[in-house]
């Protein structure tokens, strides 16, 4: 069990056309640089999201419950040794995360309903614990799409473009076969995160693209699409 990391912040999220998408990405390269991880273009992200036998989490945000939280295992790479564990909570527009690292002994462990890994970990990693066996979680979605990223170091700010939003009820998290459905193609999500606002001309260049403000989440989207 590995370092654990908590990160506290704003988001924002809006859904763009591809025109829009592609308009945002240029006049973002020309100011900002990316993320070390998307210097070479998009990269891959996945995500398997852990609810209650009675999707309390979905359920929570169709309800409009002002905090919630998502339990989900992450990885960049379907090779990789170790991945995320991520607990994220959010009350109106903030975000709190806290995440610990796992091997895939680990995460195929708690796919099978076996958390007992959890309790050589830290807080996070105990708080996981108690989620999934406090309220019986069990795999709901598997979500695959493509990030694009640039940073900005004042205020932590971090901006992403997801495409190519894809899910499964598969809980093969490291199959590279995954049979998968479209969710919001050919739509991109643009995220905002920071943790102090924005500088003026930052936020302008951003508002100048017209985006849909986006109230769900990629899981609450997947949901609907799944079931």
């Amino acid at each position: 069990m590995a370092a654990e990391l908590q990160v506290r912040r704003y988001e924002e999220k809006y859904l763009l056309a591809p025109a829009q998408a592609a308009a945002l990405g240029q006049l973002l390269d020309g100011v900002l640089p990316r993320d070390k991880y998307s210097a070479e273009g998009a990269y891959f992200i996945r995500s398997l999201y852990f609810d209650t036998p009675g999707n309390g989490d979905y359920q929570d945000k169709l309800l409009g419950v002002s905090e919630r939280r998502k339990l989900r295992l992450r990885l960049y790479d379907l090779q990789t040794a170790q991945l995320k564990l991520e607990i994220k909570a959010k009350r109106a527009k903030t975000s709190h995360k806290q995440s610990v690292l796992l091997d895939r002994d680990a995460a195929q462990a708690l796919i099978a309903g076996d958390a007992a890994p959890l309790l050589a970990g830290g807080p996070a990693a105990r708080a996981a614990y108690a989620l999934m066996q406090g309220e019986s979680r069990i795999p709901a979605a598997l979500i695959d799409y493509e990030r694009t990223a640039w940073v900005f170091p004042v205020g932590r700010a971090r901006i992403t473009l997801d495409s190519h939003v894809r899910a499964s009820k598969s809980q093969s998290l490291f199959a590279d076969d995954v049979p998968m459905v479209e969710v919001l193609a050919p739509k991109t999500i643009l995220e905002i995160k920071y943790d102090q606002p924005l500088p003026p001309w930052l936020g302008r260049m951003l508002s100048s693209i017209p985006g849909t403000p986006l109230s769900v989440s990629k899981y609450a989207l997947a949901r609907a699409t799944l079931y």
